[in-house]
């Protein structure tokens, strides 16, 4: 039976050519099966490997599909934002083509839906390395002392979001902050959101267009956002998706 909420779904892409359209395809097959009306808003940021033009070709193949392009890389929170600005669904539900969690974690958050208005995750299960969960242990730890988060994963994958909350909360961040400048603006408004254990997959498709000074520059930008919240005012960083 499908569930009556219905989603958007804001995929941003740059340069994931191999993965288009294979994974919209397995998105949108997903979502028609489990929810009783969908989107997909496929941002993509100035691709240079063709798939910008492999994006174009999507709405033929599945009518769901909308492409927007942003022209230039801005970052991940840049064309998160862009998408949930078009986004006319019920809910609104950040994906990435490297899948990092199974697509079936949303029907576990379908009981928080009822009652709540966002479902966060935390990692039940992570195959990265070392150095990496050591980088997600410490960026956490910054975000709960610096920002007040309280939140177990900040940067988590899985999140879903009444998307006219979403879209009223000003959200500023272009890069990969996105996420921590999200719940520290749930929290400023005191609205509660449910936490569900999510595993997290090795990327099976594709390759990370992550550069070697993202978390240099997340540490940073975490710090901007501290201050700007001291401050009262809004915060505006970049970094590479």
């Amino acid at each position: 039976m499908k569930s009556p909420h219905t989603i958007s779904v804001v995929i941003p892409i740059y340069n994931e050519r191999s993965a288009v359209p294979g994974v919209i395809q397995q998105i949108d097959r997903f979502l028609e099966a489990h929810f009783a009306d969908h989107e997909i808003i496929v941002v993509e940021s100035g691709s240079t490997d063709g798939t910008g033009e492999a994006c174009d070709a999507l709405p033929a193949l599945l009518p769901g599909v909308r492409v927007v392009h942003e022209g230039a890389r801005r970052g991940f929170g840049s064309a998160v934002r862009s998408g949930v600005a078009l986004a006319t669904k019920r809910w609104v539900w950040p994906l990435v083509v490297d899948m990092p969690f199974a697509l079936d974690v949303i029907l576990e958050a379908l009981p928080h839906m009822e009652t709540g208005q966002a479902v966060m995750s935390y990692r039940s299960a992570d195959p990265r390395s070392l150095y990496r969960r050591c980088q997600s242990m410490v960026f956490n730890a910054l975000g709960r002392m610096l920002l007040g988060i309280r939140a177990r994963h900040i940067n988590s994958a899985f999140k879903v979001t009444d998307t006219a909350l979403m879209q009223s909360l000003d959200l500023q961040s272009s890069g990969w902050l996105l996420d921590a400048e999200l719940i520290m603006r749930l929290d400023q408004r005191g609205i509660r959101y449910a936490e569900i254990p999510v595993r997290l997959v090795d990327r099976n498709t594709g390759r990370s267009t992550i550069g070697p000074m993202a978390a240099v520059k997340a540490f940073r930008d975490l710090v901007r956002l501290a201050i700007s919240r001291r401050r009262g005012s809004s915060v505006d960083e970049g970094g590479p998706r």
